[in-house]
């Protein structure tokens, strides 16, 4: 244990000279959320495919070492492995659809308690525990464009509406993937710290992978299990604009509370959650701890609720994420029907988006955000993708405004105007 260090400088200096690490940042803490974050750097073994099985068998049984953890991701498209959903071919940035590593390093920092544990043994090298300032370096976009255009999304919506209305789903969640190329290109880690900046969130990420990026700041827990089987959701579905006065941001957050439309649309996804959550627990314990609670976040505010259950012991950590995955609030319902419908209305891969990132512990526990509010960067490309839950009751027009408030952190983080994508 050390004295306390900002994680921001201490991993700017580490983003310097590894070419492959895990960054889990807590910018904001809500409660009992966001308490530690993560280095973990120097890579002793990657898994990487297409076969949750790869990383079945690497995961550790023993019950104490933290060094034992693995960190990465869950893509998207790793539905398939789950489910008979039909495949998107095209995509922009390629990308493993699941990547973990077992780190050499890891480092835990107490937000709470403002204290440093290191686990490893390269962690003594002076030149990395000696805080460096980050540098500034704004990048350039030279070309920006999305998969659908606004009225093409518009046309979307009323298709999904009418599809509801048919009975083919309850609830879809429809995204819109922007991309582009830098004429310029900047520190991807200067971008990280500009996100943490502008979108605060429980669950910021930054993953290096040789030359590719994951730059996240998402606010949503997909699933939480601790050492004894305890497991926790906490799906957002409901979102309303944050504004600088004070009485105008007290009604939109009071109007979201109330929203009948969002608290359908949140319901929706609760129950499909309880019942994901079932097919690993025991009898009796999937319980609704909390329902259409308002977070606030620094551009937005969010309905959230909370599921827990008790895993079962003959479930391992690994297939109770398997049961529920992707997260709910990524699909619609019912969750086959709603992954057929959006496929065939996106026609391009998710990619890591909508997928899921974090770690798996030495003990059997896991903690791993939804994937949301993530840049893609790839040499001079760059991705990322917004989108919404649409219900019967959805109007096309404020669907879209809700995608551009989604996209305002990372357009803030590139230093982009946010009104180029509403051109697109």
């Amino acid at each position: 244990m050390t004295n306390w260090i900002d994680p921001l400088i201490f991993v700017a200096k580490i983003a310097k000279i590894e070419d492959e690490f895990v960054f889990l940042y807590s910018g904001q803490q809500i409660g009992k959320y966001g308490r530690y974050s993560y280095l973990a750097y120097s890579p002793k073994k990657i898994v990487s495919g297409n076969d949750f099985r790869t990383l079945e068998n690497v995961l550790s049984r023993d019950k104490t070492k933290i060094e034992n953890a693995w960190f990465g991701y869950i893509g998207y498209e790793m539905l398939h492995q789950i489910e008979q959903v039909p495949h998107a071919t095209k995509q922009y940035i390629s990308l493993p659809n699941l990547w973990f590593a077992n780190f050499e390093t890891i480092i835990v920092f107490d937000h709470l308690k403002k204290e440093v544990n290191f686990y490893g043994d390269s962690y003594s090298t002076p030149a990395i525990i000696l805080p460096r300032e980050y540098e500034n370096s704004p990048p350039k976009i030279s070309r920006l464009t999305s998969n659908m255009t606004r009225d093409e999304y518009l046309n979307i919506i009323k298709e999904t509406r009418e599809a509801i209305l048919r009975g083919d789903l309850y609830q879809a969640n429809i995204t819109r993937k922007f991309f582009g190329k830098f004429s310029k290109l900047a520190n991807p880690f200067d971008i990280f710290i500009k996100l943490t900046q502008a979108s605060p969130a429980i669950y910021s990420a930054f993953i290096a992978i040789n030359g590719s990026y994951i730059i996240s700041s998402s606010p949503e827990c997909f699933l939480n299990i601790d050492k004894n089987g305890r497991m926790e959701s906490r799906p957002i579905k409901g979102t309303a604009p944050r504004f600088a006065d004070a009485k105008q941001d007290e009604e939109s957050k009071r109007q979201l509370e109330n929203s009948e439309k969002e608290r359908a649309e949140n319901l929706m996804i609760v129950d499909l959650m309880r019942n994901d959550l079932a097919k690993s627990s025991e009898a009796g314990s999937v319980k609704v701890e909390k329902l259409f609670e308002v977070s606030s976040y620094k551009t937005l505010h969010h309905l959230a609720s909370t599921i827990t259950s008790q895993k079962r012991k003959n479930i391992s950590t690994l297939d109770a994420v398997i049961n529920s995955f992707p997260a709910g609030s990524m699909t619609g319902a019912p969750k086959v029907s709603a992954m057929k419908f959006c496929n065939n209305q996106e026609k391009i891969k998710r990619g890591v988006y909508s997928g899921a990132l974090g770690w798996f512990g030495g003990d059997g526990s896991c903690d791993l955000s939804v994937v949301i509010r993530t840049l893609i960067i790839h040499g001079n490309k760059f991705e990322f993708q917004v989108g919404g839950g649409i219900t019967a009751d959805s109007d096309p027009a404020k669907e879209w405004q809700e995608t551009i408030v989604k996209a305002r952190g990372i357009m803030t983080a590139l230093e982009s105007d946010i009104r180029e994508l509403e051109e697109l």
